[in-house]
């Protein structure tokens, strides 16, 4: 269980491998139909999904109650239909705030020949 007190600064907690392929890009258009015309692009506002979906995957097991509070992006290129993309998680920075324990985690996602994609940091207030 990756807890408050077990997660240090430069810890890294491990990779998530995606692939952007037909049957994610329908998913996500079903949400956002007007993005087609980004294709083969990864629409911008698809990469909050991806590090979601890595961070889920790969903190695990984790405490409940966390709440998602920040989070900021850069792109550094966007993927294309048919690649893999590789995301690495790591705990940044812990924090006491407010009576708050706040963990910020970085992640860096590479494609398959890893060129680097894009780089996010993320503010979790954590549970448990």
């Amino acid at each position: 269980m990756y807890t408050f007190d077990t997660l240090q600064p430069g810890q890294m907690i491990g990779e998530n491998i995606q692939h952007f392929n037909d049957e994610v890009m329908e998913q996500f258009l079903d949400l956002f139909p007007d993005d087609r015309d980004q294709l083969p692009d990864l629409p911008p506002g698809m990469i909050s999904a991806i590090t979601m979906r890595a961070f889920l995957a790969t903190v695990e097991p984790r405490p409940k109650g966390n709440i998602h509070g920040t989070q900021e992006f850069t792109v550094h290129k966007l993927p294309k239909l048919g690649d893999k993309i590789i995301t690495t998680t790591i705990c940044q920075q812990k924090e006491m705030r407010k009576n708050n324990r706040w963990i910020h985690f970085e992640t860096r996602s590479c494609d398959q020949n890893g060129t680097l994609l894009f780089t996010g940091l993320m503010g979790v207030i954590w549970g448990g």
